[in-house]
């Protein structure tokens, strides 16, 4: 029994294939401009972006069911990316230990204390309120299209208590284990301090049923699944009948924002989806160093491109997006001063925009005398 044990040991050591120097050389040079430089850039950007994305649709003339939930997505995008934002530089520039001697020591070690119990599981939250988010702009369109009826008859507050906090609670309640994977680590001797993983994210069965596959089904899998599904009906329905304007680029809009973020998640999944299957692997041999490398773009840098691109999908898709945005940066009104008239021969309705009350009613004053007047010169010529 012993030499099967020995003979079973030994050969799991040879099938642990180990990465050369100049792999882990290249991990590091990746890992550095990717996931640090390059994600600080893009996260920068994407903060902007997302600023003035949130600035257009507060306006009131873009207040409706649809961009309120564009608005709650575009914060939890906005909020993420300063957290990736803080976590690049600390991989980046930061020292894995930090003493409270100097400065740049002092802050390092308020970053180590922030880091375990509020940025590492507030990173995960968000990311997961993203991608909730999206499934439910996602649900939202599809009540439109298919039950008009109960969506035009909701309450002013439904998409706070039906689509915002449950998007928040799920999204708090799944990753509450965060708060546990990791700790603060001090040096009794030298005083430093530095991040450490707790026993919880070392224990097997935690590894296995929580990190690899709740989070493979319930952030990667069915969300997947639901997306593709909900936005197939969705395009299917639009397509199928005379819909306005207004629900064709909600619809593409929405359709944009699904198929970037299948497309930045994907990899992800599939990482994840790895880790399932080769877990027995990994677990004795560690993670090999294509995985790694692959890790920054899935984790890092994609997420970061999914939260940012929102932004330039509103506006080129978006024309009345495109035109308030350009107002906005110019400081010019939205409000346009000419007045368009469309009069029916049956029944005079006129329709004036880009107007206030005040000058719609002196407008509607004009034309109705206008027409007494054109009334009465054909009565005076015909008598």
């Amino acid at each position: 029994m012993g030499s099967e044990a020995n003979t079973s040991e030994v050969e799991l050591v040879v099938n642990c294939s180990e990465g050369t120097e100049d792999d882990y050389v290249l991990l590091g040079n990746i890992d550095m401009l990717v996931g640090g430089y390059g994600t600080i850039g893009l996260a920068t950007l994407g903060v902007c972006a997302n600023i003035l994305a949130i600035s257009v649709f507060c306006k009131k003339s873009f207040k409706s069911n649809f961009n309120n939930l564009l608005i709650a997505l575009a914060v939890f995008d906005l909020l993420f990316l300063v957290v990736c934002i803080t976590e690049s530089v600390r991989r980046t520039f930061e020292d894995a230990d930090a003493n409270s001697s100097s400065f740049s020591g002092f802050a390092t070690q308020v970053h180590h204390h922030l880091f375990p119990y509020f940025l590492y599981p507030l990173h995960n939250i968000l990311l997961t309120c993203s991608i909730f988010m999206t499934i439910s702009i996602s649900i939202e369109r599809y009540l439109a299209i298919f039950h008009p009826l109960v969506y035009r008859n909701r309450s002013y507050s439904w998409n706070l208590s039906c689509h915002i906090l449950p998007v928040l609670a799920l999204s708090v309640i799944i990753n509450i284990p965060k708060f546990f994977e990791s700790g603060v680590v001090y040096d009794t001797i030298s005083g430093n301090s530095k991040i450490g993983i707790t026993e919880l994210r070392y224990d097997r069965n935690y590894v296995i049923y929580y990190q690899n596959w709740f989070r493979f089904l319930v952030l990667g899998l069915v969300p997947m699944l639901l997306l593709i599904f909900l936005n197939l009906r969705v395009f299917m329905a639009i397509n199928s009948r005379k819909s306005s304007s207004k629900e064709m680029t909600y619809s593409t809009i929405l359709l944009l924002i699904v198929a970037i973020f299948i497309l930045c998640h994907l990899p992800r999944v599939a990482l994840n989806f790895h880790e399932v299957l080769e877990f027995e692997q990994i677990d004795q041999c560690g993670p090999p160093v294509w995985s790694l490398i692959f890790s920054v773009f899935s984790n890092s840098l994609l997420p970061a491109i999914n939260s940012t691109i929102n932004f330039f999908i509103y506006f080129l898709a978006g024309k009345k997006f495109r035109k308030s945005l350009l107002n906005l940066v110019f400081c010019q009104d939205d409000r346009q001063d000419t007045v368009l008239s469309k009069t029916s021969f049956r029944t005079a309705d006129t329709k004036l925009v880009g107007t206030n009350t005040d000058e719609a009613a002196k407008k509607v004053k004009e034309i109705i005398e206008l027409e007494k007047n054109c009334v009465s010169k054909r009565s005076s010529s015909i008598a």
